[in-house]
């Protein structure tokens, strides 16, 4: 049966032909004319490739209006009460969370590409910012391309910059200068969203702040961003980009955090690795970059750095590379990936951010959960601290409740082999293992209370305490990142305290819960006739 939005759009286009209006179904919303009843492929799958749902429906905007035109028309007639709309940047989402089943999908890369840049004076202030505007569907690579023209550049990215800007910030965007400048949703000046109603809506921190704050980290629940405006400092042109290798993760993570108390790199990750693919012995490496202009400065700063830690320098690699080179890095890992046939494979991601004092059992809990299956390790396993009074509280992304100022970020991001189809028992075993490791990880702490009663208990039966495996000694207060939960009480346990403010904006913005369906957090509700 022929999906309603599909049969209004061909009267739309028969009435167009004859130069007649549009259906008036819709009273003063009439259907954008570029709606296709026929979706691109590729809209019904995302980058992790598990979950695959089929929209009936796909609009390739030109301009904000377009988006705009679309949601008035849904949200007006009770005819409609069944549509939800989801927008699609890059299609890097791992869990359907950019897709529409039976719904409507929005090409955010079709708007018109728009990046600016400009300049405000500060308030009280003789100093000035300058901004880059770029629209909601533009690469941060295009970003990058156009703000290096002038010399200058965001502070903050993530690691794969082939991803929409809108994208990023409806989510919180990190990478390793996060701890030092903010997620990219830290840096964010001003937006234009589209909300659920179909309202263009200018915002900041002191116009329309709640949509501000609402939108940046908000899954799209709110809004579609089609425009940010994003702080842009000068640019280096060169990168000292060094690694340094481990075998024990108590110094590892030690010289991490000591890096980000002096404050004196640029950027700062870690990754954990398996020394061959059968074996179960780990390393560690750390790594940073210092970025220049000056050469003696530069390695002035790095012989100071080196120092400062428990390495030897004579394990370091120090490799110099221009910043566009360092910033893009991902890219050239994503062609050998490709010419392999690697890279459209299923992606059973998991991101968390950890709390400090809960980060060795982390990495415990992960390496049983890993080694004890036949799954293979293909992919990197990030580990980096970052700092929590870098990000603003006020934003929707969700944080760990614990009282330390550094917390973690752990990405595994594995690729499944070809084989690993959905709903086979190799796709599903990895599957399974990240939920054990969520149920664990985001679980609430332990108390030491309670742990000093289960140590009491074996000293009173004499039974000696086994050094226990991870997920036997409670949760550690982790949130996830880029979360997907299957109902609406994953999620609010995932937002917490922050659920009532939630879902105030949702009843503000979006009353009729139109956006976003693959996000799983609200379901659609009737117009009443």
């Amino acid at each position: 049966m022929p999906s309603l939005l599909l049969s209004l759009q061909f009267k739309a286009l028969l009435l167009h032909a004859f130069g007649l209006f549009v259906s008036s179904s819709f009273g003063a919303h009439p259907l954008p004319t570029n709606l296709s009843p026929s979706p691109f492929a590729n809209l019904t799958t995302d980058y992790g490739r598990i979950i695959f749902n089929y929209p009936t429906e796909a609009l390739q905007p030109k301009s904000p209006q377009d988006i705009s035109q679309l949601l008035k028309s849904i949200s007006s007639s009770p005819t409609h009460n069944n549509v939800t709309v989801a927008p699609r940047g890059a299609g890097h989402s791992t869990y359907g969370q950019a897709q529409a089943l039976d719904g409507t999908v929005i090409n955010i890369r079709s708007l018109t590409p728009y990046i600016q840049i400009g300049e405000v004076q500060l308030v009280a202030s003789e100093n000035s910012t300058v901004y880059v505007d770029a629209g909601g569907g533009v690469l941060w690579i295009e970003v990058l391309n156009e703000t290096l023209k002038h010399g200058l550049a965001p502070r903050s990215w993530t690691d794969y910059l082939h991803l929409t800007v809108g994208g990023t910030l409806s989510n919180a965007g990190i990478s390793g200068q996060a701890y030092k400048y903010g997620p990219q949703i830290a840096n964010v000046m001003e937006l234009d969203v589209v909300t659920g109603k179909g309202d263009i809506v200018t915002c900041s921190e002191k116009e329309n702040s709640e949509l501000f704050y609402g939108a940046l980290g908000g899954l799209g629940q709110f809004g579609i961003i089609t425009r940010a405006r994003i702080v842009l400092e000068p640019a280096p042109q060169r990168v000292k980009w060094t690694r340094i290798p481990y075998d024990d993760f108590n110094q590892f993570t030690a010289d991490e955090e000591q890096l980000i108390n002096l404050g004196d790199v640029n950027y700062l990750e870690g990754f954990i690795s398996f020394k061959d693919n059968n074996s179960s012995d780990v390393y560690y490496t750390l790594e940073f970059a210092i970025y220049y202009n000056n050469e003696c400065d530069a390695q002035k700063t790095l012989d100071q750095v080196l120092s400062q830690l428990n390495s030897s320098r004579s394990i370091a690699s120090i490799t110099d590379v221009s910043y566009f080179d360092f910033l893009n890095r991902v890219s050239a890992e994503e062609q050998s990936l490709r010419r392999n046939g690697l890279w459209e494979v299923p992606h059973p991601w998991l991101n968390l951010f950890v709390p400090r004092d809960q980060i060795r059992r982390f990495k415990d809990l992960l390496l049983q959960t890993i080694l004890g299956s036949n799954t293979s390790v293909a992919g990197p396993i990030i580990v980096y601290p970052t700092l929590k009074d870098k990000w603003n509280q006020n934003m929707s992304a969700v944080l760990p409740q614990a009282k330390e100022n550094i917390f973690y970020v752990a990405s595994v991001l594995r690729s499944a082999p070809p084989s690993c189809t959905p709903g086979s028992p190799c796709l599903e075993s990895f599957l399974n293992q990240n939920q054990k490791i969520i149920e664990v990880a985001t679980a609430k702490p332990t108390t030491n209370k309670t742990m000093a009663m289960v140590d009491a208990t074996s000293r009173k039966t004499k039974t000696p305490m086994s050094h226990p495996r991870a997920e036997d000694e409670g949760g550690m207060g982790a949130k996830q990142y880029l979360p997907y939960y299957k109902d609406q009480n994953g999620w609010k346990l995932h937002f917490g305290e922050k659920w009532g403010r939630f879902e105030e904006l949702k009843s503000r913005f979006d009353p009729l819960n139109i956006l976003a369906p693959g996000q799983r957090i609200f379901q659609r509700k009737p117009l009443k006739g």
